[in-house]
């Protein structure tokens, strides 16, 4: 098996877990199966091209892997209420996926001259009011060039849940094992290669680092963001 991004690849990897015995689930159905032995929360965080996780979604419908797909409010490289990426999240919705929110609130509070709660909660409504669903979920977006203990010192470490009405964020899972794709790199190794080593993942999978010609449509959007 060829560890790259290919989406043949993902799948590889899904099927792989369920035939050793990972249940795949997302942080909104976790309950219903937390007493279960082996299990991976499988998250996608859309920092951009949006169209790329539908490819995604369709391949975890398919295996009956529901995943939590959390969107920016204020990302530079899309706006959910366009018409074709609303649509997509809405394709996503039907799948039965969640959908949660990737906040911004802490990076563009003082941007925005507002208060990090505030921001948070007018994310969240902007979300679920295009969107018709309740926002469970959230994660926050963190860009290059943050400071070192931004993750550590994260949103929810000061701010309850309740406040702003989230029951889930990635953070509270420290049994599960995390794993990211960050930048198009498995800082600890594919996720097929830790099957055999822990028995809870939290998997973070971006979609515009998987498929043809990925990485070299990240490099273009780079390249014209840069020019604005």
């Amino acid at each position: 098996m060829n560890c790259d991004f290919s989406i043949k690849h993902y799948q590889e990897i899904l099927k792989l877990a369920l035939k050793s015995g990972f249940v795949i689930t997302n942080f909104r159905d976790l309950d219903k199966v937390k007493k279960h032995p082996k299990i991976i929360i499988l998250r996608h965080d859309i920092d951009a091209l949006p169209v790329r996780y539908l490819a995604l979604a369709k391949i975890e419908k398919s295996l009956g892997i529901k995943a939590t797909y959390f969107v920016r409010v204020h990302g530079q490289y899309y706006y959910p209420s366009d018409k074709k990426t609303l649509k997509i999240f809405k394709e996503i919705l039907k799948m039965g996926h969640e959908i949660g929110l990737h906040s911004e609130a802490r990076s563009l509070s003082k941007v925005f001259q507002s208060p990090e709660i505030d921001l948070f909660k007018s994310e969240k409504t902007y979300l679920e009011e295009i969107l018709g669903v309740k926002i469970e979920s959230a994660s926050e977006h963190g860009d290059l060039g943050r400071r070192t203990d931004f993750w550590q010192d994260h949103f929810f470490k000061k701010v309850p849940k309740k406040t702003v009405g989230i029951k889930h964020y990635p953070q509270e899972f420290k049994e599960f094992k995390y794993l990211s794709d960050s930048l198009s790199s498995w800082k600890e190794g594919c996720p097929c290669q830790n099957l055999e080593k822990f028995n809870k993942l939290q998997v973070l999978v971006h979609a515009e680092w998987w498929g043809k010609g990925a990485k070299q449509e990240m490099v273009k959007l780079n390249k014209e963001y840069a020019k604005i």
